[in-house]
C-alpha cells in the first residue's frame, strides 16, 4: 500500500485516517472544529474517516499501535523510516520530530501539557527530537525531515 500522506504541523502525524470512534464530523464543510483535539477543517482537509471495526475487549479504539494497517505497512514505509516515525497510541503513525516553531517543553515537569496539542509532557519524554534549524534555508528549501520543499520556520 503505497500513500502520499503528508506531515501535519501541529502534531506531526502523516496519518490522516480519523480513529474508528471519531464523533461523526462533515469533512467536506470548511470551518469545523474537531470536538476531540479542536483543529479545524481548514486546516485537516486530507482526513477520512476510519472504516468500522469491532474493538476487541480489553482494546481502545484510540490504541493506533493495535492497528495492523499502521504497523505492518505505513510504519515500514521507506517515507515513514525516512522521518524516523513511531506509532503514537493516540494519533497513529506520527513523526517523532518535532516541528521547527514547536516552543520548548525543556525543563517542564512530566504533568505539564504541551502548548500546541495538550499532551502530557511526561508521555512523550524521550520519544521526541527538535527539528534541525532551518531559519537560515533560502525559501523553497527541502526539509530535512520530511523531504518537502518549501518548509521553514
Amino acid at each position: 500500500m503505497a500513500s502520499h500522506q503528508q506531515v501535519c504541523p501541529v502534531v506531526g502525524t502523516t496519518n490522516s485516517t480519523l480513529p474508528p470512534d471519531h464523533p461523526s464530523i462533515d469533512l467536506t464543510k470548511a470551518g469545523q472544529t474537531c470536538p476531540v483535539v479542536g483543529a479545524s477543517t481548514d486546516h485537516h482537509h486530507n482526513l477520512h474517516m476510519h472504516p468500522h471495526v469491532a474493538i476487541p475487549a480489553g482494546k481502545s479504539a484510540h490504541d493506533a499501535s493495535a492497528c495492523p494497517v499502521l504497523t505492518n505497512q505505513v510504519v515500514n514505509e521507506p517515507q515513514s523510516k525516512a522521518m524516523d516515525d513511531e506509532v503514537c497510541p493516540v494519533v497513529g503513525t506520527a513523526t517523532t520530530v518535532l516541528p521547527p516553531d514547536h516552543p520548548s517543553t525543556a525543563g517542564k515537569g512530566d504533568d505539564a501539557e504541551c502548548p500546541v496539542t495538550k499532551a502530557k509532557v511526561g508521555h512523550h519524554k524521550g520519544r521526541l527530537h527538535g527539528h534541525p534549524d532551518v531559519s537560515h534555508a533560502p525559501a523553497g528549501a527541502v526539509c530535512p525531515v520530511a523531504g518537502v520543499a518549501g518548509v521553514r520556520a
